[in-house]
């Protein structure tokens, strides 16, 4: 018998449907470099341009395992590509079934897509935040003002300090996770994101059900 889960209860009951919806790509090849936020949203872009005029629109990054080699990571058939779009979007990103993509360490294959709606949690996670700053103080300064001008009042607990290499510098940030956040706004920031580079993977959040991880995340 399954154990009674409050937040499941209300989540059951939630109606409010998201602006923005989970495509997800089956994918297919060997490795990809660990630090691929750009070089995939490149890629991707190649075949969906109307993602550099979409700055709603956000694409996860990849996770794959490490391959004890080098720095590359693994792809195996649990791994996907999943973009966060607005649902008007969802039926153009069908254009990336059947594509080939190389975002650094070889050709992938991009397979079928299938939608998801976003889940309102009230514990969500990113890996990667890009507030302007690796300082921690400020980065938590920061990440409250932006979700004070959302009108959002939520826990937040920085982890790891995060870098991507871009032709334009490195961007630094940290790992977030929000706690103790309403369903309505659970939605808006999974909608939203939070700071810069929504395409390359930063700011964007996903349901998470312990706050216990964030320090090795």
């Amino acid at each position: 018998m399954r154990m009674y889960n409050p937040e499941w209860e209300a989540i059951k009951d939630f109606e409010h449907v998201a602006r923005c919806r989970e495509a997800q790509f089956d994918l297919v090849g060997l490795e990809l470099p660990e630090d691929h936020g750009f070089t995939l949203y490149e890629e991707i872009a190649r075949h969906l341009p109307w993602l550099r005029q979409t700055p709603e629109a956000g694409i996860h990054p990849v996770h794959g395992a490490p391959n004890g080699r080098n720095t590359n990571l693994v792809i195996n058939h649990r791994v996907k590509l999943v973009l966060r779009l607005p649902i008007e979007r969802l039926e153009a990103a069908k254009v990336l079934e059947g594509k080939h993509i190389n975002p650094g360490s070889g050709d992938l294959l991009i397979g079928s897509m299938k939608a998801k709606p976003l889940t309102p949690y009230a514990t969500l996670y990113s890996p990667f935040v890009a507030l302007g700053t690796t300082d921690e103080a400020d980065f938590i300064a920061a990440a409250r003002r932006e979700l004070e001008d959302m009108d959002i009042r939520c826990g937040l607990i920085p982890g790891k300090t995060r870098s991507m290499h871009t032709p334009n510098g490195v961007i630094g940030g940290h790992s977030l996770m929000l706690h103790d956040i309403g369903l309505l706004q659970s939605l808006a920031i999974q909608e939203r994101g939070l700071g810069l580079h929504r395409g390359y993977g930063c700011g964007i959040f996903i349901p998470h059900k312990s706050i216990k991880e964030v320090g090795g995340g």
